[in-house]
């Protein structure tokens, strides 16, 4: 399995194509159980020359509903049975079992917007030697969506990434197989999230950045269309960003 250097090198729209299983997502997208237009998604990003996919099938709003891990399991079988294109797939996922399911279904990166807490999830990505991507989360945070208080919020969520980082390397993943991820609106006031767009291209410390802002509030506070937000995001270094597509 490739690492991010190698997979990279295979994109040149530097897009993570949201895919969401679900029937609550923030973004009203969810393609639970519409089998015709999740084809039709995923012809589209197919014709756009779009190589990786974020597939999640559970919402991660703020007051979203759990799910139980069986049916996180069915939505991921509904997609795996309806993709029969050439992607790079990432899951989207807090579910250790449900990401080893994935990444024995062929995809390659798991997607913890839960900051890899877990250690089970840590060892599925060991064992796998897949890639990873890191999403920022505050070192007090008890919940996806506790808000805290920044003073400086760009500097303190490098730091708290380079040490999400390090303990991942500690426990075995390979730091080649390491993206991180800022977490724009999970745990951050608007105007937050907003500032550490930004100024995103002050969190690299080497490694491949990802950003999702697509459809969330806070890109209100910037005075920039989505052309220019993407284009900030691939003026400032940016790796990939996580964007919504579709018909």
């Amino acid at each position: 399995m490739s690492n991010w250097s190698e997979a990279l090198k295979k994109d040149t729209k530097k897009i993570l194509g949201v895919v969401n299983i679900t029937n609550d997502s923030f973004s009203n997208d969810g393609l639970l159980g519409h089998r015709k237009q999740l084809i039709t998604n995923l012809n589209l990003y197919s014709s756009l020359n779009i190589h990786f996919l974020d597939v999640g099938c559970v919402s991660t709003k703020p007051g979203y509903t759990e799910v139980s891990t069986t049916q996180e399991l069915q939505r991921l079988q509904f997609f795996i049975s309806n993709c029969n294109t050439n992607f790079s797939l990432s899951i989207d996922t807090m579910n250790a079992q449900v990401a080893e399911i994935a990444m024995n279904n062929q995809f390659e990166i798991i997607n913890d917007v839960s900051g890899f807490q877990d250690k089970n999830m840590v060892e599925v990505a060991v064992e796998k030697q897949c890639k990873v991507i890191v999403v920022h989360r505050h070192r007090q945070s008890e919940n996806l969506h506790q808000k805290f208080q920044y003073k400086n919020i760009t500097s303190e969520v490098r730091e708290d990434l380079i040490n999400q980082v390090d303990r991942l390397i500690k426990l075995g993943i390979k730091e080649d197989n390491i993206a991180v991820d800022p977490g724009l609106g999970f745990g951050k006031e608007m105007k937050d999230s907003a500032e550490l767009l930004k100024n995103i291209e002050m969190l690299n410390f080497g490694l491949p950045i990802i950003v999702g802002y697509s459809k969330k509030k806070f890109t209100e506070y910037l005075a920039m269309s989505s052309d220019d937000l993407f284009q900030h995001c691939l003026n400032s270094g940016i790796a990939l960003v996580r964007l919504h597509i579709s018909t």
